[in-house]
């Protein structure tokens, strides 16, 4: 279905699309457990070259440093089994999600305006190819995405 959505040229049909599909709450639920899956993947991946000493982004030193996700497993068991049921994404899982995603989030802490924290751009650094997503939040748990309608 992605590959379709994608293609449509028509700004407005496009939307109308993307609208019934995430107006079924069990599209929703399987597009977000298939997210948590490929930052599994990535964080495997990630795991993996760290150990054999290859270069990796530096929040992955952060994320593996947590006594609750020194390893893929417990990160799995400790933060991803509880996303979305129980719990959000911390910070450090933003950058994860950025990065296994290709895409630069762009977060505005609504909270913190007037303070340097007020934008955060997760991961801080990325490739210029990839898309950005702007979010809102009031709490740093929950995410909102500004939308424009003509």
């Amino acid at each position: 279905q992605w590959i379709n959505i994608h293609g449509i040229k028509d700004q407005g049909k496009r939307i109308e699309i993307c609208m019934k599909l995430f107006s079924e709450q069990e599209n929703e639920y399987k597009m977000f457990e298939a997210m948590k899956f490929l930052m599994l993947y990535v964080v495997v991946e990630l795991y993996d070259d760290m150990k054999n000493g290859e270069d990796v982004p530096s929040f992955c030193s952060f994320l593996f440093a947590r006594d609750s996700s020194p390893d893929p497993l417990s990160f799995m068991l400790n933060h991803l089994n509880c996303v979305g049921d129980t719990g959000g994404l911390e910070q450090i899982e933003m950058f994860l999600l950025g990065f296994t995603l290709n895409l630069k989030i762009k977060t505005f802490r609504l909270y913190k305006y007037g303070t340097e924290e007020f934008e955060s751009c997760y991961p801080v650094s990325c490739h210029r190819e990839w898309h950005e997503v702007l979010l809102l939040t009031e709490d740093d748990r929950h995410y909102n995405v500004p939308i424009a309608w003509s």
